[in-house]
């Protein structure tokens, strides 16, 4: 049930919004006698979607929750610094009917979350009211009926931005090796980067810089050297400039000016 791709370079789809047709080729034509066509067809829908990141998404779980036959498939969008992790967009199977868990609040600096940020593999748990690392979380798990869960870092461009989990919710599952191994390679391969693009170009807002770098560009806009900016921010020269490129990067500026001007609807 793994994924093996062709996708060894992805080009760079932050230059210019993509055509379908060079995702197309990306993400379906580069893998077309390596990965099922069941697989293909989904990514193809994402495609077709890729005006509207909701949509994207949503394509993307529905087919984990066929696929896989869990009873519910969510993803949440965000970075491991953030103090709370809230999924954004979920899909439920029709034969389970398990309870929303969209906009369910959990903590983000929790040791459980911060694991699945920081592991390229996915994370699970197999008997969610037993688990003893669970035992602070067990309370929001049990209101979504959580019985077992598996939990897959989403990356893209360099960096985690989001989460995605499938579960079951009627008794605790045993993960499969295959089943694991296909939710790594299908999120890694095709929900987070279609995903990422999509947000990229059709939500201006999710490539606004953090607000530490965003107090950052307010100073540089405001004629402050790096020196000046790294004193009144009590953070060191290099932090500074570490800030300023990570969003220069984010935002495709070439330079310092272009970064401004890009940012000003935000200043």
């Amino acid at each position: 049930m793994n994924i093996k791709s062709n996708n060894t370079a992805e080009p760079d789809f932050k230059i210019e919004p993509p055509s379908t047709k060079a995702l197309k080729q990306a993400f379906v034509d580069s893998n077309y006698h390596i990965v099922a066509r069941d697989t293909l067809d989904c990514v193809a829908h994402m495609i077709i979607a890729i005006d509207n990141p909701r949509d994207v998404v949503e394509v993307g779980l529905g087919y984990l929750v066929d696929k896989l036959a869990v009873c519910r498939a969510d993803v949440g969008f965000g970075s491991p610094e953030a103090e709370d992790y809230i999924p954004i967009a979920e899909h439920c199977s029709e034969r389970t009917c398990p309870p929303s868990i969209v906009s369910c609040c959990l903590p983000n600096q929790h040791d459980v979350i911060q694991r699945v940020w920081k592991q390229a593999v996915p994370v699970k748990y197999e008997d969610v009211d037993q688990n003893a690392e669970l035992v602070e979380l067990r309370d929001a798990f049990q209101a979504v009926r959580c019985k077992s869960m598996l939990m897959q870092r989403l990356f893209w461009d360099g960096q985690p931005v989001g989460i995605s989990c499938i579960d079951h919710t009627e008794k605790p599952h045993r993960w499969e090796p295959s089943e694991v191994a296909f939710m790594q390679s299908f999120c890694s391969l095709f929900l987070a980067p279609l995903a990422g693009i999509s947000s990229y170009w059709h939500m201006p807002q999710s490539r606004m810089p953090s607000e530490s770098e965003m107090q950052a560009i307010r100073l540089a806009a405001a004629g402050k050297s790096y020196k000046q900016i790294a004193y009144e921010l009590n953070k060191s020269i290099r932090t500074i400039e570490n800030q300023l490129r990570s969003a220069r990067h984010r935002l495709n500026a070439r330079n310092q000016a272009e970064l401004i001007r890009k940012c000003e609807s935000w200043l």
